[in-house]
C-alpha cells in the first residue's frame, strides 16, 4: 500500500494532469484559475462554501440537469 503524501501549499502551474484519477484527495481552500475540466466527472464531492465565477458551463449538468437551464430559470424568477 502506498503511504499518504502531502503536497500542502504546493503550486501547480502549466501542469497537464489529463486523464488522472483523484480519490480521497483534500483540496480545501485551494484556488483554481484558468483550469480546463472539460469532460471531467465529479462524484461524491463537497462544494460547500465554494465560490465559482466566470464559468463556461456549456453542457455542464448537476444531477442530470443542465446548469445553464438552472441559471436561466433562476434569473427569470429573480426579476
Amino acid at each position: 500500500m502506498e503511504e499518504n503524501k502531502t503536497l500542502l501549499g504546493r503550486n501547480f502551474n502549466r501542469e497537464d494532469l489529463s486523464r488522472s484519477n483523484f480519490n480521497e484527495v483534500m483540496l480545501a481552500a485551494c484556488d483554481f484559475s484558468n483550469v480546463d475540466f472539460q469532460g471531467s466527472r465529479f462524484d461524491t464531492v463537497s462544494f460547500r462554501h465554494a465560490r465559482m465565477q466566470n464559468l463556461d458551463v456549456e453542457g455542464m449538468t448537476i444531477d442530470g440537469i443542465l446548469v445553464s437551464e438552472l441559471l436561466r430559470v433562476y434569473k427569470e424568477h429573480k426579476k
